[in-house]
């Protein structure tokens, strides 16, 4: 017996001796240097970029704002397309569109590279966005109204949000026939959602897993009847084109309709997150919501109308609160908007090596590995920031929509700047503006707790809630009073990011 644990012993130590020597020789003197990987991601070296070594791989972090640019302008050696090429197996397309997808990730004009540029005018400010921003809002006001209807309503927040921000964002993207107005593919997007990671992470994870499966296939069914009955026709100008787009290169139907399921996470997925942190930052804290309040009651103008009643004119008043203005005249609520960008997301900006690079004519990283820009080690930089980089401050963007230059990430950048940032970004508001117009939220406990998040989905964008915030609605003002909304154009939108201000991204 003692032989055996003799020789068990002594294998794991040459394995732990043969490993460690392999991390060392393998690493190039050009390579960002590597720091030991006990605590791997987090940064305590004050070191622009480096390599976390695991025995057959590594994966090399960028903390340095200034090497964002230089990354970010090799993007097709420095892939971010390699990840949304390889989802086709999660969402059950054939072999033949897989290969199709993942072909040529360095040529501009294969599927992959191509299509997101090919959907883009779809998602910037012209008719198609307004008509998207309309419905949403539309959609947006109803709930409200529904709200209003009930007087005090006790409701869970994060479940409230993530319920009207899949309704708004899909009755927007996929028009009448929406697959989504059937609660039994809501259902489903709940479960596929959080565990479409699972079925690409675990071997034989549609056994283990089959809640999941079954989960997709609804709604892998419910896009499949869509496509048949031309439900692209009557939906946004982004399922039209991507149809055209993925059409244009031969994909069948079915598959069409199964990518648009990986439309669901581009629209909703970190709509939802975003727009609860938004609503916690500014119901939690009094200083907060009395600036924005005072800032959007300016955007309602109250009407009254005379209509004849036996022979009696009776007058209603409406209050119309006109959203047109809503970015142009509401600078406390859009610096609240882009601080909750901020502090809560979760991008770790993953990249894939598809060739040997070399950032800012220094650091060599070698092909066949990640890279990561974490959008939280940018957001909480002090030379960035301030003193103050860890804390919420509601109005740090205020009066300089510039600050943090490269360093905000709260839509990614470069090559991969979020397309539906200003869809995202005015469905987010105004869904705020409303309710603080309307609605003194307030929590249930009597005092706002903020929830942890340990359980964040890997793939998350955004932070996500483990446990729901109890709280009550309680209608603000008359109950007979009616409300209207005038809806915004997206061609005065404001800018978004840095980006957005300088010029389109290479």
């Amino acid at each position: 017996m003692a032989s055996i644990l003799v020789s068990v012993i002594g294998t794991i130590a040459a394995t732990y001796i043969f490993l460690y020597l392999l991390l060392h020789i393998t690493q190039d003197r050009k390579e960002p240097p590597a720091i030991v990987t006990r605590i791997p991601f987090l940064n305590t070296y004050g070191i622009p970029i480096y390599t976390l070594r695991l025995p057959f791989s590594r994966i090399y972090i960028a903390n340095d704002t200034e090497l964002l640019p230089p990354i970010q302008a090799q993007w097709r050696t420095i892939s971010f397309s390699v990840f949304t090429a390889n989802t086709g197996e999660q969402l059950g397309m054939t072999k033949t569109s897989r290969e199709t997808m993942e072909r040529g990730l360095m040529d501009p004009d294969s599927f992959s590279i191509s299509w997101p540029k090919y959907m883009q005018p779809a998602m910037a400010p012209g008719e198609d966005l307004d008509r998207m921003n309309k419905i949403s809002i539309e959609a947006i006001a109803d709930a409200n109204q529904d709200l209003a209807a009930k007087g005090v309503g006790r409701v869970g927040l994060w479940q409230w949000t993530h319920d009207i921000i899949i309704r708004s964002t899909s009755k927007a993207v996929w028009g009448p026939q929406n697959p989504f107005e059937d609660e039994k593919v809501e259902e489903a997007w709940k479960i596929f959602e959080p565990g479409f990671l699972t079925l690409n992470i675990f071997p034989f994870a549609s056994l283990l897993f089959p809640q999941i499966l079954r989960a997709r296939e609804r709604i892998a069914t419910a896009m499949v009847q869509y496509m048949r009955h031309d439900g692209p026709k009557s939906g946004s100008g982004l399922i039209r084109r991507l149809v055209e787009h993925h059409s244009r290169f031969g994909l069948p139907l079915e598959d069409i309709a199964r990518s648009q399921i990986g439309i669901g996470f581009a629209v909703m997925s970190n709509t939802a997150p975003c727009a609860l942190w938004l609503l916690y930052h500014i119901f939690s804290d009094e200083r907060v919501l009395e600036d924005v309040r005072r800032e959007v009651a300016k955007l309602v103008e109250m009407r009254t109308t005379t209509e004849e009643e036996e022979g009696e004119g009776r007058e209603t008043a409406t209050n119309v609160v006109d959203l047109s203005a809503l970015q142009s005249s509401c600078p406390v609520l859009l610096s609240t908007f882009q601080e909750t960008l901020r502090v809560r997301t979760l991008s770790p900006g993953v990249r894939m090596l598809l060739e040997d690079a070399v950032v800012d004519d220094t650091y060599f990283l070698k092909k066949g590995n990640l890279l990561m820009m974490p959008a939280m080690v940018q957001h909480t930089s002090v030379p960035v920031w301030g003193p103050d980089a860890n804390q919420f401050n509601h109005l740090r963007f205020k009066d300089n929509p510039r600050l943090g230059r490269t360093a905000f990430r709260g839509f990614g950048g470069g090559h991969v700047l979020c397309p539906g940032r200003f869809f995202a970004r005015t469905e987010i508001m105004a869904l705020a503006a409303l309710l603080v117009l309307r609605f003194d939220v307030v929590p249930a406990g009597r005092k706002w707790v903020e929830p942890t998040w340990k359980n964040t989905p890997t793939q998350s964008g955004f932070l996500i809630p483990d446990h729901d915030i109890d709280v009550e609605f309680r209608p603000r003002g008359p109950a007979n009073l009616k409300w209207e909304v005038v809806f915004p154009s997206s061609q005065s939108a404001s800018k978004v990011t840095l980006e957005d201000i300088d010029g389109t991204p290479e």
